[in-house]
């Protein structure tokens, strides 16, 4: 939890971004074409394709994969401050939407599969002024206890806003 002030005197409570579980598939992936490319430098092919270039490649691929992971992660921010939650989205142009705390009237938690099994899941926070969520955290993880934060942070809100 970082808690360093930010504008207005505002607390960043949390901030985060996508589940490095969410990406699984591709980790097991990188490890499986580095796997193979040291299997294509320690052992001849039955094929004319020379060891290393096949290495090459295969490394390439990881590396290529590896980065659409770094990127995907980079281009998503979410962030719970004290006053309001977040999500920014893009890394040359920017996106964002923010619900102010105390206008959040609904947090729909959604956790399905393996995913959910492991605490990642999608929130969605939403006021009364529309249908819609207007701030959405993909598949975050830790997401029931960040639901419950920021009840808290709008409990504690309630009782100061009535003193």
């Amino acid at each position: 939890m970082n808690t360093s002030p930010t504008i207005a005197g505002e607390q960043i409570i949390w901030k985060g971004s996508v589940s490095q579980w969410h990406y699984a598939g591709r980790w097991l992936l990188i490890v499986l074409f580095l796997a193979g490319a040291v299997a294509a430098l320690i052992h001849p092919l039955p094929f004319p394709v020379p060891g290393p270039t096949v290495a090459a490649v295969l490394a390439g691929v990881a590396l290529v994969l590896l980065l659409t992971v770094f990127i995907d992660r980079a281009r998503r921010t979410y962030t719970i401050t004290d006053h309001r939650i977040s999500t920014e989205f893009g890394i040359i142009s920017k996106q964002s939407n923010e619900i102010r705390l105390h206008d959040v009237r609904s947090i729909n938690l959604t956790m399905k599969g393996i995913s959910g099994i492991f605490g990642i899941g999608r929130l969605e926070f939403s006021s009364a002024a529309t249908d819609d969520a207007e701030v959405v955290f993909w598949n975050v993880g830790g997401a029931e206890g960040l639901r419950d934060q920021v009840r808290g942070l709008q409990t504690r809100g309630d009782v100061a806003n009535h003193e």
